[in-house]
């Protein structure tokens, strides 16, 4: 089967963000991403996603605590052919690593029209961990978002345990740092998520 060009995968990938504006426009309930409902939910690589979450990250930092590492961690839910487009915009900033600390985890991001929000937990100046979001608006067509304004919620949160998938844990971390967040995430799924050790002994 032929490979599709670039270019095309690229037309296609315009397309789909034209689609999504105009979606957008005429819509009084914001796209989410990571998706709560399989028809709000916006895909990792359709523009203005990547440019909304790069700008969220570096205002956040400079208004939240300018002097941590500048770490990220990006949700599960990101399609490993997106992971490009969002290291050439979050450049300066290293992806997460297990057992890394000072790092910045992207929960959610709603798009609505020109207005945008990206909630974050972050490595406050106090050493916890708490929860902020970040207030967005978008130039003409809904794109080049700029931070607006952070919104502090000042509730302590969980420390970060990295999210991204495997593949990008592989690419930014090493082989070995896969494997080991491999056997630890599939230690922590339910046994019905666990893929079978052993044939099930027939019932008497």
């Amino acid at each position: 089967m032929a490979t599709p060009s670039k270019d095309r995968i690229g037309c296609r990938r315009a397309l789909a963000a034209l689609a999504l504006l105009a979606s957008l426009a005429g819509c009084s309930t914001p796209r989410t991403w990571p998706s709560l409902n399989a028809d709000q939910g916006v895909s990792a690589d359709v523009p203005p996603l990547p440019q909304v979450v790069s700008a969220a990250l570096n205002f956040a930092h400079d208004q939240a605590n300018a002097a941590s590492p500048k770490v990220y961690n990006l949700p599960a839910q990101i399609n490993v052919a997106a992971w490009d487009t969002f290291e050439r915009g979050l450049a300066g900033w290293k992806p997460m690593c297990p057992g890394d600390t000072g790092v910045w985890t992207v929960r959610q991001v709603r798009i609505d029209g020109g207005i945008a929000q990206v909630d974050i937990e972050y490595p406050s100046r106090d050493g916890m961990y708490q929860s902020a979001t970040v207030h967005l608006k978008g130039a003409s067509a809904g794109f080049e978002y700029k931070a607006d304004y952070l919104q502090y919620w000042k509730l302590a949160v969980k420390d970060p345990v990295c999210q991204q998938p495997l593949p990008v844990v592989e690419k930014a971390c090493g082989a070995a740092a896969a494997e080991k967040l491999r056997a630890q995430r599939e230690a922590a799924a339910p046994p019905s998520a666990q893929p079978a050790t052993a044939a099930q002994e027939p019932s008497k």
